[in-house]
């Protein structure tokens, strides 16, 4: 155990004021991480020319820096290895595929990529973030703060527009990057305003800012990241029954307000994409679901999808167990060595890495998923919203961005690793002298539930002749 400084939160600063604990959340190794995992969204918007290098190996390498610290100050996190060895099969298996790649220019540089942008993601998800439930908390704030800030440019660039046509915010940053990080927001504050409680200020910020964020969905031209938003969301609905011993269905409070709103919300989208004398202009998203409702290709995205399909079910089977190898499709389907693929994370895998590759990230996907439950997805609202954040990611994934682009895949499968809230060893290690009020002022240490059942129990059981031990022992 290295014996380095503490990194943010500051020991003795931390505060309940909204405000002061924002402040704090801007100077953490989630922000340079937000940062990290988000600069294609800002690095080309003139305001931020002032960066010495690309945004985002800045901030890659600042996070990395800060995250080595954290981990070597800390204990291993156990589920967080066991995924990240998983993790490092793939990756050596990829490497090992360059004796039969077709790729060259574009396949190694996505190899590069996705070795060093996509493991360290898992790694930050699996071996820091869950490790510490704080840690979480403060990325899903820093998230919800990012997003709030792409949803008001988005706003605003569609009221410049006559509230008419597709968006384009920051220079460039198109309807899929803001829409996918709104839907990210939408999702983090759904599953908090659903798994509180009472008329509260909180509460009616949480809505408003769901409210926002569904609105730049709804307006921005991205229908897929609209539909991974609402998809996720009835995640809450499922777990919301319960069926009791006695043959009774119990509903939690929770999934009745959600439930209504998501039913609503289903209902005005398929009516107006359905209907054609409802006038959906303003709304971009409604008017390219409705093309899709009624059959047709309304856009170049359309035909380059259906290509992408055909394209990869006629090559998979050519090579079904190895794959092709890493950046081999723009090769093989295109004659040209540049960035091209599928467009789907699972076809993707299976043409460059056919079944044995597909076999390894299945397995990843097992280690992060086995230990989450319904019990765990009913009592934990940061659980609840990371395994929603996931579904989201994932159908994402399926429908746009290379491998190493889908990096925020990998991030939120190693935070569904997350601490559980009862878990003994999920404070921090500067909360210390926390764990000192276990031990009363004579060295004593309290019982804890349930140990003063097990006691009795043991004194009506054993010897009387050990009746001088039946207190708890003195730390030594």
């Amino acid at each position: 155990m290295l014996n380095l400084p503490k990194i943010v939160p500051i020991k003795g600063f931390r505060s309940r004021n909204p405000l002061v604990r924002l402040v704090l959340d801007l100077f953490s190794f989630e922000a340079l991480f937000v940062l990290f995992l988000f600069a294609g969204r800002y690095k080309a918007d003139s305001r931020f020319a002032f960066f010495p290098i690309d945004p985002t190996l800045l901030f890659m390498a600042l996070s990395i820096a800060v995250g080595l610290v954290l981990i070597f100050q800390e204990k291993l996190y156990l589920p967080g290895a066991y995924a990240l060895g998983v993790w490092t099969v793939f990756v050596v298996y990829m490497w090992i595929g360059l004796i039969w790649t077709e790729g060259r220019s574009y396949g190694r540089e996505k190899l590069f990529l996705t070795t060093v942008a996509n493991t360290w993601c898992l790694i930050a998800g699996a071996l820091i973030l869950a490790n510490s439930r704080e840690r979480v908390q403060r990325l899903m704030r820093l998230i919800v703060l990012f997003a709030i800030w792409l949803g008001v440019e988005a706003l605003v660039a569609w009221a410049n527009q006559g509230f008419r046509g597709r968006l384009l915010i920051n220079n460039g940053d198109s309807y899929l990057g803001f829409g996918r990080v709104c839907g990210m927001g939408a999702i983090i504050v759904c599953a908090f305003w659903a798994t509180s409680s009472g008329f509260t200020f909180r509460r009616l910020m949480l809505l408003g800012l769901l409210a926002m964020f569904m609105m730049v969905l709804l307006i921005g031209g991205g229908r897929g990241p609209l539909i991974a938003s609402v998809v996720p969301m009835l995640l809450i609905a499922i777990i919301g029954w319960k069926l009791t011993a006695a043959g009774r269905v119990r509903v939690m409070r929770m999934q009745i307000p959600i439930l209504l709103a998501l039913v609503a919300l289903v209902g005005v989208i398929a009516y107006a994409i359905t209907s054609p004398d409802v006038d959906i202009g303003a709304l971009s998203t409604l008017a390219r679901l409705r093309g899709v409702a009624s059959g047709e290709l309304v856009s170049q995205s359309d035909f380059r999808r259906s290509f992408n399909i055909t394209a990869a079910f006629t090559w998979i089977p050519r090579a079904p167990i190895f794959g092709f190898g890493v950046g081999s499709w723009p090769i093989l389907v295109h004659n040209g060595d540049f960035q091209d693929h599928p467009h789907n994370m699972i076809l993707d895998i299976m043409f460059d890495f056919g079944l044995v590759g597909l076999a390894m990230i299945a397995a990843l996907f097992w280690v992060c998923l086995k230990p989450i439950t319904v019990h765990r997805l009913r009592t934990d609202p940061l659980l609840l919203a990371t395994a929603m954040l996931t579904i989201n990611t994932l159908m994402n994934a399926m429908t746009s961005g290379d491998l190493q682009e889908n990096r925020a895949v990998f991030l939120m499968l190693g935070l569904l690793l997350v601490r559980a809230a009862e878990d003994p060893d999920d404070a921090d290690e500067e909360d210390d002298e926390e764990a000192d009020e276990d031990w009363d002022d004579d060295g004593r240490r309290p019982w804890r539930a349930g140990e003063a059942e097990d006691l009795a129990e043991f004194r009506r059981l054993r010897p009387r002749i050990v009746e001088d031990f039946d207190g708890p022992s003195a730390p030594r």
